[in-house]
């Protein structure tokens, strides 16, 4: 009212007035005065009249169109206490948070009205303001010490911050005096969800919806992400009410991780493939649903990684990891770890080295990383860079692990896990001898361990003990839980040892338990080349300046053997032959011949009839054989043949001479370093001769290295012969020879199982013949052997001899070379 009598006054001095002329219009005054004072009264009602229908309005649920309406009342009346109050209120219903803090802070907004207070607090908590929060929820508590609200938003702005001790001091009373009040569990449901306690929050939840017959889709879906974050992904997902695409697509996302976390613990083949396939169909489904910039598309396609890992996909693995690549998407470590191993597995251990690197000093401490490593450096053949890093990583794992909780000191797992691959690999680099010994004193700290029982029945295996082995492993099979038999290892040996038919009785079981796991495929695929077809082929040339071996010959041999029959029998076809030139002539023999072979748990024996022709007749030959075990360490070997064509020289069918033949080995193989052997030969010739042969050896390995080896081998033979030198073939009536002959193998080159070795072999010491004296007998070659493949290798030989036939030292080059084709 002052400023309408502030500009009527004004108006009138304007106008240049008189006092005359004031006095006459002050009744015009007082009328538009009195009119003024009824038009802001009747306003007031009106801003009074909207100002309620807007708050009723906003209380039915639509605070927005309500906000629109004081917006507009406040144009009008910018200093009405009351509607200023209100709006603050309403705004901060809208989730106009900075609005809402704006009117509070103006000056005729009341500062004394708990509601008020509480709306401005709320939204300076919504935007993140948490100590004037925390300030203006503490003024209204102050304010109104019995309403609850203020003490609960207090707690709620301390959860924020991350004090989770004052917020629960807060809490615990509230939910001891209000426990029936919703907003109180939901408070607290938030408090134990932030503080990962997620039984809590499943427990306010359950509460909460026990007391609600149709629980909102909020706390259904609070529900839902707190199950999720348990690891109860699948019934977070039928829990879960809501229609947010982005929500729906991550809880699916979590399911399909926690099928992959299941695929890993699985302890059957056909539970992992389930869970693991299961988990590729869920990620498949979100990555197709989300984009590359999506957080939870990349979390899919790292837990998709996983999954294919654990079908044994590496192939895909790889794939899949060179696509993100492509699109520039980082994997998290752990996923990274597994693609590494995915590139050792499909054979390329370069790539897998260079991401083990790069893992290293982002995860120090995670064992598969070294492990990983130290095979990624083997198989590029590093061997001592292999041995280096394994036998680091075995040193820097505490044999034992202590704590204050520990009365008794336990054995370190990971100690124990990578002294067994340390030792493993030894094995892998052609050095039982040190596996076994390093497995040895690792099994006496720990006698009951399985595991390392097992790779030391693998190492018996491996040097040659299958029963041996077989005893090792049973003790090994005592350890493990049922739901762990059979292994792996019980079929390698059951195959080792011939015993075919209890292989195949454990490969059933074994194979639902393990699938196709790399160990697995390659036990197969050398289980089906041993028992598949079998062939070998060799031939050679030779040139002599000896009147009793020729001037030149060729000489040719092959072998052809069905697959097994019955786990223990084989059809074969033999050939052989060889043609020389002679000071007599030339000449020639050949066989052709079908036999048949049995062998089973390492005793067999073979027998084959064929046809023997020469320049003079055609004959029937026969031959047979048996290769018999006692135990792990005995074994002999017999054979007789009623034409003998391997032993007996080509120049006796110049005229016509046979030789009937019968041979024995007896020998002691120690381990694969060491064997003794004793031999003994009957040969019965056509011209009335009969020849008898005994010798022996001693095989001693002297050096060993991965790649290399030395051997020496001491030997001595000696013959006799019923009849005199005058044959057409070299025969003295006595002789014998002694000496050492001294091996050196290298391999080359190796790639997996394909490798390139050179082998040169020396012999020297004296030959002694009745009637002519003693000589110098020298016999070196040259061999190299290329294995291509599991079932394919070749091999050519450069052999020279020299030694005295009748008192002349002559000499003879030899060239043979040939191929086998699954032959192991």
């Amino acid at each position: 009212m002052k400023t309408l009598y502030r500009s009527v006054f004004r108006k009138m001095l304007i106008c240049g007035m008189t006092r005359n002329s004031r006095s006459q219009i002050l009744p015009l005054v007082l009328l538009t005065a009195a009119s003024a004072v009824l038009c802001a009264a009747q306003s007031n009602m009106q801003v009074s009249s909207e100002r309620e229908a807007a708050v009723v309005r906003a209380r039915d649920g639509d605070a927005q169109g309500a906000l629109v309406i004081l917006r507009r009342l406040l144009l009008q009346d910018p200093d009405n206490a009351r509607l200023l109050a209100d709006t603050t209120i309403i705004a901060s219903w809208a989730g106009e948070d900075s609005y809402a803090l704006e009117l509070y802070g103006q000056l005729s907004t009341p500062k004394n009205d708990f509601d008020v207070i509480s709306s401005a607090a709320h939204s300076a908590r919504n935007l993140h303001l948490y100590d004037q929060a925390f300030d203006l929820y503490h003024r209204a508590a102050i304010l109104r010490p019995d309403r609850w609200q203020a003490l609960l938003g207090e707690a709620m702005v301390l959860t924020d911050k991350g004090d989770y001790k004052q917020a629960d001091a807060l809490m615990q009373p509230l939910l001891h005096d209000h426990m029936e009040d919703l907003e109180v569990e939901s408070g607290a449901a938030y408090l134990c969800m932030r503080k990962n306690d997620i039984a809590c929050v499943i427990d306010m939840d359950q509460r909460r919806i026990a007391r609600m017959p149709h629980a909102s889709a909020e706390i259904q879906n609070q529900m839902a992400e707190a199950l999720a974050r348990l690891g109860a992904n699948t019934l977070a997902k039928t829990t879960y009410d809501g229609s947010d695409q982005q929500q729906i697509l991550r809880l699916q996302a979590d399911l399909g991780a926690e099928q992959v976390r299941w695929a890993e613990a699985d302890r059957t083949w056909t539970a992992r493939q389930t869970d693991a396939g299961q988990a590729l169909v869920l990620l498949d489904q979100v990555i197709a649903a989300t984009k590359p910039s999506d957080p939870i598309w990349k979390q899919a396609q790292s837990d998709r990684l996983l999954a294919l890992a654990n079908l044994n996909r590496a192939g895909d693995v790889v794939r899949s990891f060179e696509h993100l690549q492509q699109v520039k998407t980082d994997i998290p470590d752990y996923a990274l770890l597994r693609v590494a191993d995915a590139y050792l597995a499909i054979h390329n251990p370069a790539r897998a080295e260079g991401l083990y690197r790069r893992l290293a000093s982002r995860m120090p401490h995670d064992p598969d990383l070294w492990s990983g490593l130290a095979y990624a450096q083997f198989e590029r053949e590093r061997i001592s860079s292999s041995f280096a890093t394994i036998d680091r990583a075995w040193k820097d794992a505490p044999q034992l692990l202590q704590s204050k909780d520990l009365r008794v000191p336990q054995t370190n797992e990971l100690n124990t896990a990578f002294g067994l691959q340390a030792a493993e690999m030894r094995g892998y680099a052609d050095l039982p001898h040190e596996e076994q010994k390093m497995l040895s004193e690792m099994l006496a700290a720990a006698p009951a361990n399985a595991s390392l029982n097992h790779a030391l029945a693998m190492t018996y295996l491996a040097r040659g003990w299958p029963l041996r082995a077989g005893r090792q492993e049973r003790i090994a099979d005592s350890f493990e839980q049922p739901d762990e038999l059979p292994t792996i290892e019980d079929a390698k040996i059951f195959e080792q040892a011939g015993k075919r038919d209890c292989a195949d009785a454990v490969l059933g079981p074994l194979l639902r338990r393990v699938g196709n796991n790399p160990p697995m495929i390659r036990y197969l695929r050398d289980r089906a080349i041993e028992r598949g077809w079998q062939s070998d082929v060799q031939g050679g040339f030779e040139w002599s300046s000896s009147r009793f071996i020729g001037t030149n010959s060729q000489s040719s041999e092959a072998h052809l053997y069905s697959p097994l029959i019955d786990n223990r029998w084989r059809a074969y076809i033999h050939s052989s032959g060889d043609n020389g030139e002679f000071l007599g002539g030339e000449t020639w023999r050949s066989r052709g011949a079908l036999g048949m072979s049995f062998d089973y748990a390492r005793q067999g024996f073979w027998a084959e009839v064929g046809a023997d022709q020469n320049p003079a007749e055609a004959k029937l030959g026969v031959a047979a054989g048996t290769n018999l075990w006692f135990g792990d360490h005995w074994n002999l070997n017999v054979k007789g043949d009623t034409d003998d064509l391997s032993q007996v020289q080509l120049i006796t069918s110049l005229q016509n001479i046979h030789a009937r033949s019968v041979n024995a080995n007896l020998s002691l193989r120690q381990s694969d370093l060491s064997s003794v052997g004793a031999g003994f030969g009957r040969f019965l010739f056509t011209d009335g001769n009969q020849r008898t042969i005994i010798s022996g050896s001693w095989d001693q390995r002297a050096w060993t290295a991965p790649r290399f080896l030395i051997s020496i081998s001491p030997q001595f033979w000696t013959s006799w012969n019923s009849k005199d030198e005058n044959r057409v073939y070299f025969n003295p009536r006595r002789d014998a020879s002694g000496g050492a002959l001294a091996t050196l193998r290298w391999i080359t080159w190796r790639r997996y199982e394909s490798n390139f070795a050179q082998q040169i072999t020396v012999f020297s010491g004296p030959y002694w013949q009745e009637n002519y004296g003693t000589g110098a007998a020298v016999n070196t070659s040259y061999m190299q052997n290329w294995v291509i493949n599991r079932r394919f290798a070749v091999f050519d030989k450069v052999t020279w001899n020299s030694q005295p036939y009748d008192g002349s030292n002559d000499h003879y080059t030899d060239v043979t070379f040939g191929l086998t084709w699954g032959i192991q």
